[in-house]
């Protein structure tokens, strides 16, 4: 949340200054932490306090940030001053804001890891995490271009999602309009039919029948819709409602098997790249359970972890969870008889992601075809039922010598 306080600074000076905290309390005892005097405070309304989705920085705009103050840090620049570069170039006005409240922190003496958890879900958990891993081992600077590395392969691997996306959706969409168009005007030919004589072909009866049912009770089916919609958002929004939807996904013909692939990859680049920065596995475990986008593996890594506290291999943990492939814990076993988990996660996520984009261009090819014939078809019977019966008469005005 946004505050808006005047404080009395350390130098003397009376500011009035935005801060971002979790609530009033915690602001208050961050302040004075800090060495300010408050005189006022009072709730900003920001736009994101408006919107239903959880605030967070752009990934590209984090992973510039993290680029810049990696070289910074490289260069031999203290981490204060890097944040005080970084402040000045920001031109994200929610990063900007996040980014103050971060550098205050930083100047109190709190750890840039702390100082970043503190905001909450603005930042990814692995980003966090990352940052502790690399204060520990005293190698920041490697750790964030290792980031850097994570962030730039997640994005490609969307971007391909995306983009493989676009055209069936496209086509989908089109599809839509034209088929809502002709059912509201085939209705407005009911007039012209009838004086036709004859009775009706039975597909231009069902196409009337059925159009003359949506457009005379659109209001009543829009109003349907959208309770059954609101419905559906607050059963999703219940705790363990996402899980099963995913876990539903998850077992869908083919594309459950790509869901997978890309839950998977995700998991085994997540813990590579803790375990590269030196975090032990218990931490990256509980990151990664955190940072897989799919809840019901999400849920799975989540129940793995007391396992390994107890003593038990990641690749026993993991195959209890019953969410991974043969092909994925068997990696993950020789990785850890080899000693070399986390180059060994992150050959399983390189491949994984080979495997599920050389799906992706195998599937849309055959999915196109698929759409178009669907359209064709869909189309046509539109079509024919909206001609149909002036061929009819047509032919029965000839067979009467007119």
């Amino acid at each position: 949340m946004e505050y808006v306080c005047k404080v009395g600074t350390p130098a003397g000076e009376v500011l009035e200054r935005t801060f971002v905290a979790p609530n009033e309390t915690s602001l208050r005892a961050e302040l004075e932490q800090q060495g300010y005097y408050l005189f006022t405070i009072r709730r900003g309304l920001a736009l994101r306090d408006l919107s239903f989705r959880t605030p967070r920085i752009d990934p590209s705009a984090l992973l510039i940030f993290c680029q810049e103050l990696a070289a910074l840090l490289k260069a031999g620049l203290p981490l204060y001053q890097s944040l005080d570069v970084m402040l000045e170039r920001q031109k994200n006005p929610q990063f900007r804001r996040s980014l103050l409240t971060v550098r205050e922190r930083v100047k109190s003496g709190t750890a840039l890891s702390d100082a970043v958890k503190a905001e909450g879900e603005l930042y990814p958990a692995i980003f966090s995490a990352s940052l502790v891993a690399g204060e520990r081992s005293g190698s920041l600077e490697t750790v964030l271009r290792r980031f850097v590395q994570y962030l730039r392969l997640n994005q490609a691997l969307k971007r391909k999602a995306i983009s493989a996306s676009i055209y069936p959706l496209a086509i989908m969409v089109m599809m839509s309009g034209l088929a809502g168009v002709l059912l509201w005007v085939i209705p407005k030919f009911e007039d012209f039919y009838s004086g036709l004589g004859g009775q009706l072909p039975l597909i231009t009866r069902v196409l009337m029948a059925t159009a003359k049912f949506l457009v005379g009770n659109a209001l009543a089916i829009g109003t349907t819709l959208a309770v059954l919609a609101g419905l559906g958002w607050a059963w999703l929004r219940r705790e363990g409602s996402g899980v099963v939807v995913d876990r539903m996904l998850l077992r869908l013909p083919y594309f459950g098997r790509l869901m997978r692939m890309y839950a998977t990859s995700q998991l085994a680049r997540t813990l590579a790249t803790l375990l590269s920065g030196g975090l032990p596995l218990l931490n990256a475990m509980e990151v990664a359970a955190a940072s897989i986008g799919n809840r019901a593996l999400a849920a799975g890594i989540a129940q793995a972890t007391p396992q390994i506290r107890e003593g038990k291999s990641l690749m026993t943990a993991l195959e209890s969870t019953g969410m991974l492939d043969n092909l994925a814990l068997e990696m993950v076993k020789v990785g850890e008889q080899t000693g070399a988990l986390a180059d060994m996660l992150g050959s399983l996520a390189e491949f994984l992601d080979e495997e599920l984009d050389s799906s992706i261009q195998t599937v849309l090819p055959l999915l196109e075809p698929i759409i178009l014939v669907v359209i064709a078809i869909v189309v046509g019977l539109m079509l024919m039922a909206f001609y149909l019966p002036m061929f009819q008469a047509i032919s029965a005005i000839q067979g009467k010598g007119y």
